[in-house]
């Protein structure tokens, strides 16, 4: 069950709440453990899929723009990495 939830993407605290949660629920709104949790959880995530697509289409920028050493690129105008900016200052 542990196994499971960590796949998840909860923690072992978030997992420990909720089975502490499971075995004290007397007179718990349903709502009050897991489903609240997955909710979070589900926010959580897709908040990180988003974060993720932006990295993977920098990464492909990057590739696209044949970036091959990290300094040289931040000295490219065409240079996509979002970090570039710092490499123009000097």
């Amino acid at each position: 069950m542990i196994k499971a939830a960590q796949r998840l993407g909860f923690t072992l605290e978030e997992i420990s709440e909720l089975l502490e949660a499971g075995r004290h629920r007397h007179g718990r709104k349903a709502d009050a453990g897991l489903q609240r949790r997955a909710r979070e959880k589900l926010v959580d995530v897709e908040a990180k899929i988003v974060d993720l697509n932006v990295i993977a289409g920098s990464l492909r920028a990057a590739l696209d723009a044949g970036c091959d050493e990290l300094v040289d690129c931040a000295h490219n105008p065409a240079c996509p990495l979002p970090f570039a900016d710092l490499g123009r200052d000097r």
